[in-house]
């Protein structure tokens, strides 16, 4: 989906101090994946250097999705991964986030025989101002993930796949879908996420996907930090164009869909498609009782404000048609979950 709001800010900033394009205007004008774009693409792999990488759960709107798919991608022996659910200025600039980025540069760069940092510094949260527990992991995703399909259903979303056919219509200008799952124990979600929708048109061929995961406690919603000092924010979110479905294979992993935005595929009037979309990384504790909650709209789902967040982010969604959501045993739309085992 083309963003023009943040886009907009950057693209002039930029080309005051060092860039002799539009990046706003050649996005604008390139809707797939051409040439011009893969000339843009850094060889990550080539990067052996040391690295400490940031990894914001909460900038998902932003920064995140390239700090992860950077720490995984990099060929450095010596990475390290520093996640956190906090603000991200107020988290770079904090004690102990300062004291990791010295204990990297004093072994580093003034070659001293200091202790290594972890792999993975994993914050865990259950709300937005509660820290759950920080720990350390090898790796990222989590080597123990237990990858979960839960599947949409009549009554939300369930372990078990539905035995009957079953689909929700909502009209893209103002309406919306939801579906949930109440975890009957203490639960972990660490990690990416990954939804399958099969998707059916009305009055239009295509539409822009906006989905959320939320947490909510005891009939409420529970906020998080996001991306601009956006104060409630979602556990995570993710935005698709319809047309441009069609995956990369080679770099698509189960838990990771990656489009390939090679060639649009308008939606014929009485089909029904699959769609799969990649959701941000997240760390998230719901204790039993607590449900998990999936929306889907065609339309961005937070106020673009700057008084209440969100702001300058702008995102174009098509907003004329209806949206039919589908399931049943030949068509299993789930929302898979990393759910994380309890350490023996």
């Amino acid at each position: 989906m083309q963003e023009n709001g943040f886009l907009r800010l950057w693209d002039l900033g930029l080309r005051k101090v060092r860039q002799t394009y539009s990046f706003r205007r050649e996005s604008a004008r390139r809707p797939v994946v051409d040439d011009w774009y893969r000339s843009l693409d850094p060889d990550l792999s080539a990067i052996e250097v040391p690295t400490l990488v940031c990894g914001s759960f909460s900038d998902n709107n932003l920064h995140s999705r390239g700090s992860f798919a950077g720490f995984e991608r990099i060929a450095s022996t010596e990475r390290h991964l520093y996640t956190h659910r906090g603000g991200k200025w107020a988290v770079f600039y904090d004690h102990e986030a300062r004291a990791a980025q010295l204990r990297f540069f004093e072994r580093h760069l003034k070659g001293r025989d200091v202790p290594s940092l972890p792999r993975v510094r994993l914050e865990v949260r259950d709300r937005a101002d509660h820290v759950v527990e920080v720990r350390d992991e090898d790796a990222w995703p989590l080597e123990r993930t237990r990858w979960t399909p839960v599947h949409l259903t009549d009554r939300g979303l369930t372990p078990e796949p539905p035995t009957a056919p079953g689909s929700l219509t909502f009209e893209l200008r103002r309406s919306g879908a939801r579906f949930g799952w109440t975890v009957a124990r203490d639960t972990e979600i660490t990690g990416p996420m990954a939804l399958r929708l099969y998707v059916e048109l009305y009055d239009t061929d295509d539409m822009d996907l906006v989905v959320g995961v939320e947490k909510w406690s005891g009939g409420r919603f529970v906020p998080f930090e996001g991306s601009y000092g956006y104060g409630r924010d979602r556990v995570t979110t993710r935005w698709q164009n319809l047309a441009l479905r069609a995956l990369d294979e080679d770099r698509s992993r189960p838990f990771e869909p990656v489009p390939a935005c090679l060639v649009r595929e308008p939606v014929a009037a009485g089909d029904v498609v699959p769609v799969d979309i990649a959701l941000g990384a997240s760390s998230t504790l719901f204790r039993a009782g607590e449900q998990l909650r999936l929306v889907v709209a065609g339309r961005w789902l937070s106020p673009r404000n700057p008084l209440t967040g969100q702001f300058p982010a702008s995102y174009r969604t098509r907003t004329r048609g209806r949206c039919t959501l589908h399931w049943g045993p030949d068509r299993p739309a789930h929302l898979l979950v990393p759910v994380i085992p309890t350490r023996a």
